[in-house]
């Protein structure tokens, strides 16, 4: 079983001839799309320039997507970061030669382009994106802005990101005489049995982090400077407007979220820690015991050698659907998925979907243990709606972040709920239970506490505030102790570990996206129960369709409606639930 990924169905080598051919192809289409369409779409030609439009992105997503990839395995290699500068400068000068087109859709008559999508069944296809443009209309710049602000991320936003990523990669904290990377680290830190030693790896990347806080801070602030720069220039109301616009999302909507998830904080996570605590023996927990596993039963125990992992994960999602056990199996037998950890691979895990000629790319730090398993099962889910929406071609396949979450959080609510339902007795699924809320609260408070860390500290750079280390330190904790209570003991300790959290750096106002994931998949499973194999059926499609429909569009197909508070309110309340079970299962409970 190979557990090395093979780039070679992209290319087979930075020096790949195909690679020089495609990026010559791109750059030559690039010329003869502007010399044919710049100053002269029409509704009449709309059709034509599309498929031509698209022949450029699916090419510059083929070559963006294997420099991406072989880099994130080659991190401390300096010819790997020379070939990946050179790509993204080149796709960089195709993207700003391209913009135009874009810009030029929504001066367009709306109500010209609905009628030509009705007469036309192959322009229909297209008429949700075309249609998506519009919302930009307000915050277009001139074409000459645009491409010049798309040949100077080179050197802004994007040069940072790339730094930041390699100090991250290059960092070593010295631990017990040997040499530790981050995610190496912070899985002793998070995870060790033992109190003290997870004290110990936490306060070793703490101090490393205060250490190189001047350097993390600088990319930071140069990061939200240039964010502040752009929306200032576009004319966005709020620091996050540029992102829900992204995910064809509302203010309101995420209004909703938010609020809906953070009046629950004290039914979920407060109440879970003190529960946790009481489990534990404590008063209360230190930082670093949140996601220590209760394994009184032993279960949580066992280790899972990666070959046992796939048949676990192949089976619970065959349970499920043949397509989506098919879709897994080529990924783990054909060498998609690059497995360990090793020296100058990226942290953590993520599915990259690539061109929609080509099929996606898993990558995981794989340990052995069970979460290893629930992020394993996570990543296929995600493999497998990219899979299943490259049908849709290069433009029309991605998935705004709204769905861009459903299908690897419903993959492990699916595993989940295979193994609890073989526990067999209360002390298994007082274990199981704990283990899940401690995802869950993961996933959806302390993301919403990311996010609203997010929007105090890009409005702290907006309104010209001094932009300190200290200051986002301060506003962390308090972040922090908000979402997590008063049974958690919160210090300094982690007042730099926000330097990790590389969504901050890489998506700002990302975060919130797995939070509603969450609620999203908790509605979609109550339907799966009440529609039985007509769901499947219907999830499939909705999978298959990637960024065509708008979320609300796609929930409406179960009959929900994400566009009314109360749709929020209840999936949070179904989390509280689950810590009432826990203390039902206890046989105690904690005052409210």
């Amino acid at each position: 079983m190979r557990t090395i990924w093979g780039l070679e169905d992209i290319y087979g080598a930075p020096d790949d001839q195909r690679l020089v051919a495609d990026l010559d192809t791109a750059e030559a289409l690039t010329v003869k799309f502007r010399d044919s369409y710049k100053g002269c779409i029409s509704t009449e030609n709309l059709y034509g320039a599309i498929l031509a439009y698209e022949k450029i992105i699916g090419l510059v997503l083929r070559l963006e997507s294997y420099a991406f990839l072989h880099l994130q395995i080659n991190l401390n290699d300096d010819n790997s970061l020379s070939f990946y500068r050179r790509i993204v400068e080149s796709i960089a000068k195709i993207e700003s030669q391209v913009v135009f087109f874009k810009n030029a859709i929504p001066e367009l008559d709306e109500a010209a382009i609905r009628n030509e999508c009705e007469s036309n069944h192959l322009l229909k296809e297209y008429e949700s994106w075309l249609l998506d443009c519009f919302k930009y209309k307000d915050h277009m710049l001139l074409d000459e802005t645009e491409e010049a602000l798309l040949q100077k991320r080179l050197t802004s936003n994007d040069s940072w990101i790339r730094l930041y990523d390699e100090f991250l990669a290059r960092m070593e904290f010295l631990f017990d005489g040997e040499t530790k990377k981050l995610p190496e680290i912070l899985e002793i830190a998070n995870y060790s049995v033992k109190s003290e030693v997870r004290e110990k790896a936490s306060r070793i990347i703490s101090a490393k982090l205060d250490e190189n806080g001047f350097y993390i801070n600088h990319i930071y602030g140069s990061i939200l400077l240039d964010r502040s720069t752009e929306d200032r220039l576009r004319r966005y109301d709020k620091p996050e407007s540029f992102r829900h616009l992204a995910n064809n999302i509302e203010q309101q909507v995420v209004d909703f979220l938010t609020d809906s998830v953070i009046e629950q904080y004290k039914n979920i996570s407060h109440k879970y820690y003190a529960l946790k605590a009481r489990l534990l023996k404590k008063k209360k927990l230190e930082y670093w015991d949140r996601n220590v596993q209760i394994n009184r039963s032993g279960f949580l125990e066992r280790r899972f050698e990666y070959r046992e992992a796939t048949r676990l994960v192949l089976e619970t999602l065959g349970s499920f659907s043949e397509i989506f056990e098919k879709i897994a199996n080529d990924f783990i037998s054909k060498g998609w998925i690059d497995v360990y950890p090793r020296e100058g691979k990226t942290s953590g895990a993520f599915s990259h979907g690539c061109s929609s000629d080509v099929h996606p790319y898993i990558l995981l730090n794989y340990f052995d243990g069970i979460r290893d398993v629930f992020t394993m099962i996570h990543e296929l889910g995600h493999g497998i709606h990219q899979t299943l929406s490259n049908s849709n071609g290069p433009i029309l396949a991605a998935t705004p972040i709204t769905l861009s979450e459903v299908a690897s959080l419903f993959a492990e609510k699916l595993l989940f709920e295979k193994i609890f339902a073989s526990s067999s007795n209360d002390l298994e699924k007082i274990d199981l239970l704990c283990f899940r809320l401690d995802n869950t609260i993961n996933t959806v408070i302390r993301q919403i506490a990311f996010f609203k860390f997010e929007r105090m500290a890009h409005e702290i750079g907006r309104n010209g505030e001094v932009f300190s280390t200290r200051v986002l330190s301060k506003v962390f904790i308090e972040t922090q102790r908000e979402c997590l209570g008063e049974c958690v003991h919160i210090d300094d300790c982690i007042s730099y570990y926000w330097g990790y959290i590389s969504h901050f750096f890489h998506a700002p106002f990302y975060v919130y996206a797995y939070a509603f994931g969450e609620i999203f998949v908790n509605a979609l499973f109550n339907r799966w129960q009440a529609l039985g194999k007509q769901f499947i059926e219907k999830y499939i499609r909705m999978l298959s369709r990637g960024g065509i429909d708008r979320y609300d569009v796609a929930a409406a197909e179960f009959n929900l409606n994400p566009l009314q508070i109360e749709f929020w309110k209840d999936g949070i309340r179904s989390i509280a639930d689950q810590v009432q079970y826990l203390e039902a299962l206890c046989g105690y409970s904690v005052p409210d």
